[in-house]
């Protein structure tokens, strides 16, 4: 007697791992935006700098006497942590319609990871010490990014520089580039294309990106965020893991779904804040 087994199945469930894998690494901003480390283990890692050496007079015939220290301080430090997203298919449910029960899976799980690094790693912009922004229940202005940009300049964070902004910042720049008047005329073609595109990626001396994982508090205001790549850190610990285990009482199949990493500051001054007003524009 033939007897159909749950490892029968499994060729769905490798196929629910590759795709939810590749949802995970294709579809996440922040990490390709932020300096990247890698480690295996749990240990913190511990971010450290040496200081800037700066040239100085030196009179003629008198041996110079005020070296530098080129020691190691410790910035920040990155402290990994697990993260995780489940889900259940039922024996009904594979049976029934397999395939949209694969493909709805990969999809979500592979979104949920890669909306969870999105999300933790743009909570990071409150973490900057520095704040450009109009400030809370204020609209975004491009003046206000202008002095983003000289801050991050005179701080000497190296190119390219990042703009990565909530999508209701980024309508209000888009409002204010398309008002006809006289001090806008400058911009010329750059008001022209963003009017046209709402989104251009590399204008004003930096490259933008608008990003709908930035939280939205309660009182309707969002922290968008100019930052060079030093500034901010993704430490992987554990690539996305899918696992599936059989619940043979329920009759159903569980699919966990892991990754780990750490992230956060790691260079304050290569990075500014940006808070504005982000109640959804009428």
């Amino acid at each position: 007697m033939a007897i159909t087994k749950v490892s029968d199945l499994s060729s769905l469930f490798n196929l629910i791992y590759e795709r939810a894998i590749f949802v995970a690494r294709e579809t996440n901003v922040m990490v390709n935006l932020v300096r990247n480390f890698s480690a295996t283990g749990w240990m913190a890692r511990k971010i450290t700098k040496r200081p800037q050496i700066d040239a100085q007079d030196k009179a003629e015939g008198v041996d110079f006497a005020n070296p530098t220290t080129f020691g190691k301080s410790n910035p920040a430090t990155l402290t990994p942590g697990m993260k995780m997203a489940q889900t259940i298919l039922t024996d009904e449910d594979v049976d029934t319609d397999p395939d949209s029960a694969v493909d709805d899976a990969a999809q979500e799980l592979g979104a949920s990871i890669a909306t969870k690094i999105d999300v933790d790693v743009c909570s990071d912009f409150a973490s900057f010490t520095t704040s450009v922004g109009p400030g809370a229940g204020s609209s975004a202005t491009l003046n206000k990014f202008a002095v983003g940009m000289s801050v991050l300049r005179n701080a000497k964070a190296p190119n390219p520089i990042y703009i990565v902004l909530h999508p209701y910042h980024w309508h209000d720049i888009w409002v204010e580039l398309g008002q006809p008047a006289s001090q806008k005329a400058f911009l010329g073609d750059v008001a022209n294309e963003a009017l046209r595109s709402f989104f251009v990626g590399d204008w004003l001396n930096a490259a933008w990106f608008v990003e709908a994982n930035i939280a939205v508090d309660g009182n309707d205001d969002a922290t968008s965020a100019l930052f060079n790549q030093a500034a901010l850190g993704f430490d992987s610990r554990k690539e996305p893991t899918l696992e599936d285990q059989r619940d043979a009482s329920l009759l159903a199949t569980e699919l966990n779904m892991s990754a780990g990493y750490a992230h956060g500051v790691i260079r304050d001054e290569f990075g500014v804040k940006y808070i504005a007003d982000a109640a959804t524009p009428s």
